[in-house]
């Protein structure tokens, strides 16, 4: 009676034992498939984020060559007038972007995000040249001028607007990170410049 008693209060201690160990490993698997599916939603995100603009100009130079002394008798003139097409972007590569999964504190911490990149994209072509035989255009001229047009055209960029533009949507991206952290119950431990921003955004 007494080895039957025994026999079965072990079975039943083993039966918790059970239990508990069945709970945890449920728990833990759990936890690594929310891992997993949190990694993939942040990976899905790591792309380039970019604002745009697009900018054309007429750039017309002209050069005066003359006689010394007969200038206002005779002066060999040369003109060269070129078309300027810039596209300019603001950028954020996310795929730079610092993020740590712990996945058994539940928390995504948000290490840095890469600067902002501003780049211009320029397409020269010569419009129209008018030159004379004592006054001719040389390759250096020519480079020169090109460099001074598209120069001319930087100058015009709304910079301050198109990282505006950039930043919004970067901002976009990031708050679908404390979304997906929401919806699986995680925390967001955010060490970048936006954090506040964010914050006030989304609470």
């Amino acid at each position: 009676m007494k080895k039957n008693l025994l026999i079965t209060f072990i079975a039943f201690v083993l039966g918790i034992l059970s239990a508990i160990w069945g709970i945890k490993s449920c728990n833990k698997d759990k936890q690594s498939e929310d891992s997993r599916v949190i990694a993939y939603q942040i990976n899905k995100m790591n792309k380039m984020v970019v604002a745009e603009q697009s900018l054309s100009e007429i750039y017309t130079h002209t050069s005066k060559k003359g006689i010394p002394g007969l200038e206002s008798l005779y002066s060999a003139d040369k003109k060269v007038t070129l078309l300027v097409n810039a596209k300019v972007q603001a950028s954020y590569d996310l795929s730079k972007m610092e993020v740590e999964l712990d996945s058994i504190g539940k928390k995504i911490v948000i290490k840095s995000i890469p600067p902002v990149d501003l780049k211009v994209f320029p397409d020269v072509d010569f419009f129209d040249m008018d030159q004379s035989v004592f006054n001719k255009f040389e390759k250096n001229d020519l480079n020169e001028i090109k460099k001074k047009s598209i120069a001319q055209v930087e100058k015009k960029i709304d910079r301050e607007k198109l990282k505006s533009e950039a930043h919004q949507q970067l901002i976009q991206n990031l708050s679908d990170i404390y979304k997906i952290a929401s919806i699986y119950g995680w925390q967001i431990e955010d060490k970048t410049i936006y954090a506040t921003e964010l914050k006030d955004l989304l609470y």
